[in-house]
């Protein structure tokens, strides 16, 4: 499944929405549609925040997502067409850091990366091409 929308805030939840419809339609977990919400938001919101709009096409500015359900692995491909920008080479925020002296950000990313269980870049054309893979446990496998 493919779903589109603009790179705009407001149309984050729509996305969410419209994901977890197919996700609760497919049997997938409360706690892996979770996932999900908090990968879409993270990956969203960075594209949306950080993306050079500027530097594309009026009709290139458009978050394109990719869902797909096999077996027992669910793989999201988030695609848009901002300035290049590999989000998984992001340091790992210092935990250890009291909370007051921690810079803002990163954390998000974190999760992201802690929450999949395969994640790859690639810059394609103009484009950013995030693909992540996590695990849907099942009654054998447990969460």
């Amino acid at each position: 499944m493919r779903l589109f929308i603009p790179r705009e805030h407001a149309r984050v939840d729509d996305l969410n929405a419209s994901l977890e419809a197919v996700l609760a339609n497919n049997g997938v977990s409360p706690a892996i549609q979770g996932d999900v919400r908090l990968i879409v938001e993270e990956l969203a919101s960075n594209a949306i925040e950080h993306g050079d709009l500027a530097r594309v096409e009026a009709e290139e500015h458009e978050l394109c997502v990719d869902i797909a359900i096999r077996e027992h692995l669910l793989t999201l491909e988030f695609r848009e067409s901002g300035a290049p920008f590999n989000p998984l080479e992001q340091p790992p925020p210092d935990l250890d850091a009291d909370i007051l002296d921690r810079p803002t950000g990163g954390l998000g990313l974190h999760l992201v990366r802690q929450v999949s269980e395969q994640a790859s870049y690639q810059r394609v054309g103009n484009y950013n091409v995030v693909r992540l893979t996590l695990r849907i446990p099942t009654e054998e496998t447990g969460p």
